[in-house]
């Protein structure tokens, strides 16, 4: 059957447009075109690499131009990470030189080529790009050795004609050589190589295109003695720029602790506490408030119990009322609060003052939350001005020393050591880790305070602290190893501040009158935390009353002790002795019912009720809207990288 002609040419038409349409994108795709590198050695091992990059741009990754990554870290024998020498001497792109940009990181340099306002025509583009780098020759016992990645296996493009030219240094001559292509880790073979120029040069070339991900790696073997070795003083200087990290993060790391230890010593230990013995009333002229904030040195959870037992005491001494029968805390002025205050402590006063300020009757709720807010901050304001200066030191000078070399032995390793933006990124988490290990290391030797002696606490501090910092050392720096070539960086940065984070608990130490102020708090603690049985035989122990247990339970509260004070309370109740008392009692100070039966399961909710009212009414926070004899394999040696567009 024959077609008419008409439509025998529109069937051909057709076909010649789908096959164009097939073979368009094929020649619009970006790529690299040809990449020849020279590496031409000379007599002190530098290595002068020339390479010529011709690229087809068509706007989508090549948009302004490329950018050529050069790792300089290798691993040397033994394990130990060392950095190449890096010089940039020349870009042009098209026979011109190209504005540029050359970026470090702890693995290399990035050469960024181009402009950011101006963009190329699409088409081919040639780069030339020349730099200098040492400490790239391999020394073996009967030979020497260049054995380069001549075009890095980590380019986006693909490779159509790749080339290495080798030129050896006067007087040398090639004893053997090989290549290898393909992907990181292949031993390929496609490749041909000749000697020119009377054996002054080889040329490798590759055999077939390389994908992207693919590169060529050469290896040439050199009669030995015609490079000259590193001298010992170069190899010293060579130790001290590969672990400039380590020397100055560890010297500044031994620094600073030395420099905590001597002065701690000196101006920080704690006196050693006198004879401890039970006490029946409170420290003189001590406050419920004042109490919890000498004996936790600051305030435990923000002050609110401290806030609470200060409450507590101005209910005890007939100033307010608390109502704690509904959803939230109400605090109700009684007339004549706002009378004579002789009576009553700083903290005290400033909370009353609040309190009649605002008419004398407040419920603490979310609605009164900028308010209760800043009744906190006014009253720990008050506290510490009471009790800062008597009975601590805290030693802030020191502290600022301490802080100002830690910061220098830090800015040293960012600005002369090798940092990358990963290793930035990795001093968060890990630094938070460190803040664990001296957190936990100083709540043991809290823990330990009122069972043992000083120096028995100092050493289960420091000991904590040296096993912890071993174990989290050891422990992160296999795991940061996989991450980053240089983990030490972020582990020495969090030990120091762990360091400071330790002495800032340590430093501070009490004053002659601190150290008697807590002795007395720890005898009026084991009075008020015995059984009502222990009470009972204790010399010189006054009889309970409602009056006596009244007296004492703001301070039971600031210390943390109220359940077994209120329980002893409870015991004495259900005694002959107090039987009288439990048919008639009922606290002035509080409009909630107290069952005789269970007064410290009652006094236990209202004390938590009023700490959480506290707590819970604070508004929420604002929250805020990247070898020549054979046993080498491609990607191996010196150079290598890769690049892509932008």
């Amino acid at each position: 059957m024959r077609f008419p002609p008409a439509p025998r040419l529109a069937t051909v038409l057709a076909v010649l447009l789908l096959l164009l349409g097939t073979l368009q994108p094929l020649a619009a795709a970006e790529r690299i075109l040809r990449f020849t590198s020279t590496i031409a050695a000379s007599a002190d091992g530098t290595l002068r690499i020339t390479e010529v990059i011709e690229v087809q741009a068509e706007g989508r990754e090549i948009r302004r131009g490329i950018y050529r990554d050069v790792p300089l870290l290798f691993e040397m024998e033994g394990g130990r990470i060392a950095r190449a020498g890096f010089e940039l001497v020349s870009v042009q792109r098209n026979g011109a030189d190209e504005p540029h940009q050359v970026t470090s990181s702890d693995s290399g340099v990035r050469i960024l080529i181009g402009q950011e306002e101006v963009f190329l025509p699409a088409g081919r583009h040639t780069y030339r790009i020349v730099y200098d780098t040492t400490r790239q020759i391999r020394f073996f016992g009967d030979a020497d050795e260049i054995y380069w990645n001549a075009t890095g296996n980590e380019w986006a493009f693909p490779i159509e004609q790749a080339t290495a030219r080798v030129v050896l240094p006067e007087g040398a001559s090639a004893l053997d050589w090989t290549a290898y292509t393909g992907p990181y880790g292949a031993d390929g073979a496609d490749y041909t190589a000749y000697v020119e120029d009377g054996g002054k040069a080889l040329v490798f070339s590759a055999t077939r295109p390389l994908a992207a991900g693919e590169g060529l790696t050469v290896a040439v073997g050199l009669d030995k003695g015609v490079i000259a070795p590193p001298s010992d003083a170069d190899e010293l200087l060579y130790f001290l720029a590969d672990y400039r990290n380590e020397i100055f993060g560890g010297t500044g790391l031994a620094l600073v602790l030395a420099f905590y230890v001597i002065t701690w010593w000196r101006v920080g230990r704690d006196p050693e506490p006198g004879v401890v013995f039970p006490r029946f009333e409170p420290p003189k002229g001590l406050s419920p408030a004042l109490v919890h904030y000498i004996e936790h040195r600051g305030f435990s959870d923000g002050g609110w119990r401290a806030l609470t037992a200060a409450c507590l005491n101005l209910a005890v001494k007939g100033r307010l009322r608390l109502d704690t029968s509904g959803d939230a805390l109400r605090l109700e002025a009684l007339p004549g609060a706002a009378s004579a205050r002789d009576d009553l402590a700083r903290n005290e006063a400033v909370t009353l003052k609040w309190l009649t300020g605002r008419g004398g009757d407040v419920t603490i709720s979310k609605a009164n939350g900028a308010a209760v807010l800043k009744l906190g901050e006014l009253f720990r304001a008050s506290v510490e001005r009471d009790g800062q200066d008597a009975y601590f030191r805290e030693n802030t000078g020191f502290l600022v020393i301490g802080v100002v070399l830690s910061v220098l032995t830090v800015a040293s390793i960012i600005f002369f050591g090798r940092v990358g933006d990963l290793d930035m990124i990795l001093l968060v988490p890990v630094a938070m880790g460190a803040f664990l290990v001296s957190a936990v290391s100083v709540t043991l030797g809290k823990a330990l305070r009122r069972r043992a002696r000083l120096r028995t606490r100092l050493s289960a501090v420091f000991l904590s602290f040296a096993v912890g910092a071993a174990v989290y050392v050891g422990i992160g720096h296999v795991s940061l190893s996989m991450l980053t070539d240089a983990p030490l960086l972020p582990l020495l940065a969090a030990l120091l501040l762990a360091v400071n984070f330790l002495f800032f608990k340590l430093m501070g130490a009490p004053t002659a009158l601190g150290r008697q102020v807590l002795d007395e708090i720890e005898g009026l603690r084991l009075y008020l935390e015995v059984a009502e049985a222990e009470r009972m035989n204790m010399e010189g122990a006054p009889l309970m009353s409602p009056e006596h247990f009244e007296t004492l339970l703001p301070y039971a509260v600031a210390l943390e002790v109220e359940e077994p004070w209120s329980h002893a309370f409870e015991v004495w109740l259900a005694t002959a002795a107090g039987a009288g008392a439990a048919a008639a009692y009922q606290p002035h100070w509080t409009s909630g019912m107290l069952d005789a039966g269970s007064v410290a399961r009652d006094l236990g909710h209202t004390v938590e009720a009023m700490s959480s009212s506290f707590t819970s009414a604070l508004p929420a926070p604002e929250t805020s809207s990247s070898g020549s004899s054979g046993g080498g394999f491609s990607g191996g040696g010196g150079g290598g990288g890769g690049g892509g567009g932008w």
